[in-house]
């Protein structure tokens, strides 16, 4: 019998897809005209979307009304100022830069993008609608993973010497990465549907159970890292006294050390075969992930080409989600064919189904909301039993492909700002380097590994404060000014009506 939730969760797409089509006949308001008008603005006399005559027509106020007669199917739509234009340059732009790069630096260490925090930001500091922030999120994210992966790729697994392996757990890697790519094709459609008001209650609902699981696992990682430290005191504290009775008893000693050391190569050697080597650059991991990628990218640069709602629209849809489902069996029986020794993950029900299920929902979540995928993924891989620096390592993979996914998918569909997303995307880089060169270099010289989980934790509750106000203030704006907040938008776009 199919579980009761997925039953409600099946059931909910459903009326969100029923409900978009039925928004085809409503009419529209002028606060809401992004979501239920696209390009089009919304005619306050008649409430129908229409072509705009003036600039004012445009909401919000980083829109203009484009006007070329060497364009006319795009004359008369309301598009997004340039970046440099003089009326749209503030001091809110450099603030919402300097901003950004905090919160990707605190978001590297974890290796989340902090997607929850910025779209909230560039909607208010930028006067952004919904839909131009979230790309201008994955942007920035998709700036500060490139230059992460650059660093972490390079790295090896440090927890246990005698075990040869990269840092990034690639494996389960390939288990969750099919799966969050599927999730950012439905998200990609889901978007298109969802007023603001739910996809911020949405992101508010997912960042509580995120955000109470993090804060229980930092709990237990600042146990063990206290334990460690003090480890550490009590054999330095015992070293001079240790010294001393070494003096008095030296032909003693060193028949114990001999002793000791035969036990230490016979110890050495059964911990070198516990478990096997692992390549730094494992081919067949590497070509599961990169399949998975180009596969979302070929069928969504297709289905560009085909008409919104038609046979071969679903096609491309359809398809890609199929094969993605494929390489994630195809990697779940890989895995589950490797003996212990081989595997970098403990297998079980919860690990190998129940966790990577939920990168679905990180997925959808990175294309429908701006955050980047890790910020639900990375509580997923405590929860399997990684350690605080390959969680980071390995959450800030799947963030790259996530969000290069998502954010390719916008630019393809034209709905990604190119000059926003450059200037940002190199903030997103610098972002790195701070946190790579000063936050990641403090934490691992004084062992405070529990920083790592705190710096998950900051992220999602900062993104539950921000993302609550922001939602008070934009349901109290758009109520005032006679618009719906929970106004649905259309699954394929309304054609133009002269007004």
């Amino acid at each position: 019998m199919v579980p009761l939730y997925r039953t409600s969760l099946l059931f909910s797409l459903l009326c969100l897809v029923c409900a978009a089509d039925d928004n085809n006949k409503q009419s529209c308001a002028y606060v809401t005209q992004r979501t239920q008008c696209g390009h089009l603005a919304c005619n306050e006399t008649t409430s129908t979307c229409s072509k705009c005559q003036q600039d004012t027509d445009c909401y919000p106020s980083a829109m203009y009304c484009y006007q070329s007669e060497k364009d006319s199917d795009k004359a008369g739509t309301c598009q997004v100022k340039s970046f440099f234009s003089s009326d749209n340059f503030s001091f809110l732009t450099v603030l919402a830069m300097i901003f950004a790069c905090l919160i990707g630096a605190i978001g590297v260490v974890a290796g989340v993008g902090g997607g929850g925090m910025l779209v909230p930001m560039f909607c208010i500091c930028l006067s952004l609608p919904m839909e131009s922030a979230v790309g201008l999120s994955q942007s920035t994210i998709c700036g500060q993973s490139t230059l992460n992966m650059y660093f972490a790729v390079q790295q090896h697994f440090q927890n246990d010497q005698n075990w040869k392996r990269p840092l990034i757990n690639y494996q389960y890697l390939s288990l969750l990465l099919p799966l969050g790519l599927m999730g950012t094709m439905i998200g990609g459609q889901l978007s298109k549907v969802c007023p603001d008001f739910l996809r911020l209650l949405l992101l508010f609902l997912l960042l509580s159970v995120v955000l109470y699981r993090t804060v229980i696992k930092m709990k237990q990682q600042y146990a063990e890292d206290h334990e460690a430290n003090k480890a550490t005191e009590v054999v330095v504290t015992s070293q001079p006294a240790e010294e001393e009775e070494n003096e008095t008893n030296d032909n003693n000693n060193n028949e114990d050390e001999e002793e000791d050391d035969n036990n230490d190569n016979t110890n050495n050697t059964n911990e070198v075969s516990a478990k096997d080597d692992q390549e730094q650059y494992p081919k067949q991991e590497l070509g599961v992930n990169f399949a998975a990628f180009f596969i979302v990218l070929f069928f969504n640069i297709i289905r560009q080409y085909t008409s919104c709602g038609g046979f071969w629209y679903w096609c491309c849809l359809l398809l890609p989600l199929l094969i993605l489902g494929g390489i994630f069996y195809y990697a779940y029986t890989h895995l589950q064919q490797l003996t212990d020794r081989q595997r970098s993950f403990a297998w079980n029900t919860n690990n190998t189904v129940k966790y990577p299920l939920v990168a679905v929902i990180a997925g959808a979540a990175a294309s429908m909301l701006g955050i980047g995928g890790g910020l639900v993924l990375g509580f997923v891989l405590y929860e399997v039993g990684l350690t605080p620096e390959e969680t980071s390592a390995t959450s800030g993979m799947s963030t790259f492909f996530i969000a290069f996914s998502a954010a390719l998918q916008l630019l393809v569909g034209g709905k990604l700002l190119v000059d926003y997303g450059l200037v940002f995307f190199i903030v997103g880089l610098c972002a790195t380097a701070v946190s790579t060169f000063y936050l990641k270099k403090k934490i691992k010289e004084n062992g405070w590994n529990f920083l790592i989980v705190g710096a998950l934790a900051f992220i999602v509750g900062g993104s539950l404060v921000v993302l609550g106000a922001y939602g008070i203030y934009n349901a109290v704006v758009t109520s005032r000014l006679g618009g719906s907040i929970v106004a649905f938008g259309r699954l394929c776009p309304k054609s133009i009506t002269v007004g």
